[in-house]
């Protein structure tokens, strides 16, 4: 989220997401090819390359989905695809080279020239010869993972580990008994290749293999860069790593949030979770803080120092909902397997409500704090967690998944089988509307509108808005889950999160009307399914909208 220097050093590591142009988090293979361009490829929305800083789209293939990248020994960027191979010389061209596909797509390519290519795939070992392509072996071989060229050897890297084939005789050669195991990633260098197999790393040459210690990580290793003779690069899925003769080492990022703190001892650090499940913003009376539920965890973001922090015991819980408090006093934060936590300024938990678990939703309304989960309705009154409504005495028959409240004197409460009102005062609850009394209400917003109050309702059918009983479904977004919503009262406008992008929508000839719509197409969102939204100010009177997907957090400033 933060820019830096472009290259690997000792100090400076770049993280390039999706707010720097990127269609999605989600990228499969990274290159540089011989003019020193940098290009990436998404795992479903083609290959894009980094220009200024800016990642922009490669789109002449299109939304074409690549599965491999390699660099012949002249510079030139091989992209392998089930529809077929392609050489690139420059962003600005069209492809130099279009090759017929060998089959299924290629888990990995190894490229000397245009007339000398070697690829694996889940058929096996192909090799471009002569304009056409041919399998290796006549059996299927779906066991080779990766492969790679070094000099007259070609390394395989399979399910039960690394297999080399001299060239010039055609024979098979295992290596080493003891490496043994899954072969993920394979680098070639000047003295072998480098092996990642079965959570070790190490150089294999003619006559063996040599690990870099004797550790196994406890992490997918997924990528290999070779560094100098005598190192290696080390991608995992905790972060990256730097390997050689004094053995293998973090490499931190400076620049969170890919790192939340430091390593401590053989535990590696606490990393952001891609997952993005729920958003709060805290105003505190110097500065304003974003609270960040992820499926690994709560963190927060001071968003005055850019601080962050993984917050203590809730550091690990798969986070579902945050609610702030109107007097900007207390959070609440929702856990699936723990329940539900009230987190205070200075304090990691001031109170653990024992409520059943899970809790599907929160809200802080004008006089009191809701909480829905499985079994009915929670209202915090006098310092205590207290059930008011019991999941069997609902008029419908489902579960509670939303609730909202702007007026003292009823909630709001969206179910999977109806939209329901309850009246605090009088403890009864009944069906808020006959046109939505059967819909799955996923997401609910009430704001006080003048002596009244204004309500939307996000269902798996759509977006509906009105007062009391009177309801108007959105027509722009028929048909559409509505999964997020937040008003904008600056602006005095409403966005929409839903399975299929994010939208603004403003009020117009009695109605709503969409704005601004923002998808991985043309924005950096990181996936068109938006789970949750939250609404701060930036120091300068920006607002930002702050925007949680399954593939990352993003930020638009306005």
């Amino acid at each position: 989220m933060h820019d830096g220097q472009r290259f690997l050093s000792d100090r400076f590591i770049t993280r390039y997401a999706s707010e720097h142009g990127l269609p999605g988090n989600s990228v499969v293979a990274v290159a540089v090819d011989g003019l020193g361009q940098v290009w990436a490829a998404h795992e479903h929305f083609g290959l894009s390359y980094l220009k200024n800083d800016i990642w922009r789209r490669y789109s002449i293939l299109g939304e074409i989905k690549v599965s491999c990248l390699a660099v012949d020994p002249t510079g030139w960027l091989w992209v392998g695809t089930a529809s077929g191979i392609y050489a690139i010389h420059s962003p600005d061209r069209k492809p130099a080279i279009a090759l017929s596909p060998a089959g299924h797509p290629p888990r990995a390519m190894a490229v000397t020239n245009e007339n000398d290519i070697w690829l694996c795939n889940a058929e096996g070992v192909h090799h471009y010869q002569d304009s056409r392509w041919v399998r290796r072996s006549d059996r299927v071989q779906p066991d080779i993972l990766t492969l790679a060229r070094q000099g007259d050897n070609l390394w395989l890297g399979t399910f039960r580990g690394l297999v080399r084939i001299d060239l010039k005789t055609g024979k098979l050669h295992p290596i080493d008994h003891k490496l043994q195991g899954e072969v993920t990633a394979l680098a070639p260098s000047s003295q072998g290749v480098w092996a990642a197999c079965g959570g070790r790393v190490g150089l294999a040459t003619e006559t063996g293999w040599t690990p870099l210690g004797e550790k196994r990580l406890n992490t997918p290793i997924t990528s290999l860069a070779v560094a100098s003779d005598d190192e290696v690069w080390i991608g995992t899925h905790d972060g990256l790593l730097r390997g050689g003769t004094e053995g293998i080492r973090l490499h931190l990022t400076d620049t969170p949030p890919d790192v939340i703190g430091l390593p401590s001892g053989d535990r590696s650090p606490a990393t952001f979770s891609n997952l993005v499940q729920a958003l709060s913003v805290q105003r505190l009376a110097e500065r304003s803080i974003l609270w960040i539920g992820t499926a690994r965890g709560l963190f927060r973001l001071d968003l005055f120092t850019e601080n962050w922090r993984r917050y203590g015991r809730l550091g690990t819980q798969d986070i579902r909902a945050i609610a702030t408090t109107p007097n900007q006093e207390t959070v609440w934060v929702t856990s699936w397997s723990s329940g539900l936590h009230g987190l205070k300024q200075q304090t990691e938990l001031e109170t653990t409500p024992k409520i059943s678990q899970p809790i599907l939703a929160i809200t802080a309304g004008t006089l009191h704090s809701w909480a829905v989960g499985l079994d009915g309705l929670y209202q915090y009154k006098d310092s205590a967690w207290v059930q008011v409504i019991s999941a069997k005495k609902l008029p419908v028959m489902g579960w509670i998944q939303a609730v909202a409240q702007a007026v003292a004197n009823h909630v709001w409460l969206g179910t999977s089988a109806g939209l329901l009102v309850y009246k605090p005062d009088t403890g009864q609850v009944t069906t808020a509307s006959e046109n939505l009394g059967s819909v799955d209400v996923r997401s609910l917003l009430a704001i006080s509108h003048g002596k009244s109050e204004l309500l939307w309702v996000g269902t798996t059918q759509g977006l509906y808005a009105g007062k009391s009983d009177n309801w108007e479904s959105v027509p722009d977004l028929e048909n559409r889950t509505i999964t997020a919503l937040a008003w904008d009262d600056n602006a005095s406008s409403l966005w929409v999160g839903t399975d299929l992008g994010l939208f603004r929508l403003v009020s117009q000839d009695n109605g709503w009307k969409i704005a601004n719509d923002f998808n991985v197409h043309n924005s950096g969102l990181g996936a068109n399914r938006v789970n949750a939204i939250a609404i701060g100010t930036g120091d300068s009177g920006e607002t930002n909208l702050w925007v949680g997907t399954s593939w990352g957090l993003s930020c638009y400033s306005y």
